[in-house]
């Protein structure tokens, strides 16, 4: 769980929140957030704001502390400070009921939604490309590359119902016929796919030639090579015998 107090420049807090993603702490990620916040915001610009957040243990702790930062700092809704909660805080972070859920379901599924729309999507391609969003993502940041994420990953896989489950949800969809398979091969044999000239960028770059030769050239790709040739090699003698 994290608390986060929004400041402005000059270090004065105009927000106090609890949430149990680090990614809710960015003011860039305001949506949710009361209408005298949103104006705070506009206001300091989101690229401007000073974001403090503390770490707890569980959601009664965070609970109790933004309730004691909102008391402490006031709000500017009774004249006690310059806070913007237009709530004493403590109430967050239950979850939306399942009624709420599906509500919110049907109304993503609309295909009228303005999230569909293309300056929507354009919008959203631009901010995962941002610097400051892709560095969140790439190389050991990868939330994919943490020890505790890999084994939870392993673990759902190795249960025979998820698996069951996960292959039976990807079962005769297009993507997977023979047709879409063969579609895909031409496309990638097509001598005019700029992919087909990329890898003579890539092989340009001395970084990645370097990265590359010092991977092939590790003790854990010589053994998985070593081992990967023992087995064909065990595949081919059994055929010929």
């Amino acid at each position: 769980m994290y608390v986060y107090i929004w400041k402005t420049p000059e270090g004065q807090p105009f927000y106090v929140g609890l949430t149990k993603s680090i990614n809710r702490t960015n003011p860039r990620n305001a949506g949710g957030r009361n209408w005298l916040c949103r104006q705070k915001l506009s206001e300091v610009g989101v690229e401007k704001v000073v974001v403090e957040f503390h770490t707890v243990a569980n959601i009664i702790n965070a609970q109790e502390l933004e309730r004691k930062l909102i008391t402490e700092y006031g709000r500017v809704q009774l004249g006690t400070g310059p806070l913007t909660n237009l709530q004493e805080g403590g109430n967050g972070a239950h979850g939306m009921s399942d009624a709420g859920k599906e509500s919110l379901r049907q109304r993503m599924l609309d295909p009228t939604h303005p999230i569909r729309s293309p300056e929507a999507r354009a919008k959203q391609r631009s901010r995962m490309k941002a610097p400051d969003v892709t560095i969140l993502f790439s190389g050991n940041n990868n939330p994919a590359k943490r020890p505790e994420v890999r084994a939870k990953l392993k673990a759902m896989w190795a249960n025979p119902e998820f698996r069951a489950k996960m292959v039976a949800a990807q079962s005769g969809k297009q993507k997977h016929s023979l047709e879409e398979k063969q579609r895909r091969r031409e496309r990638l044999l097509d001598p005019l796919n700029p992919m087909r000239e990329y890898h003579k960028v890539l092989n340009s770059d001395p970084a990645i030639a370097a990265k590359r030769a010092a991977t092939l050239r590790s003790p854990e790709q010589r053994t998985r090579q070593s081992e990967a040739m023992k087995a064909n090699w065990a595949k081919r003698k059994a055929v010929i015998v």
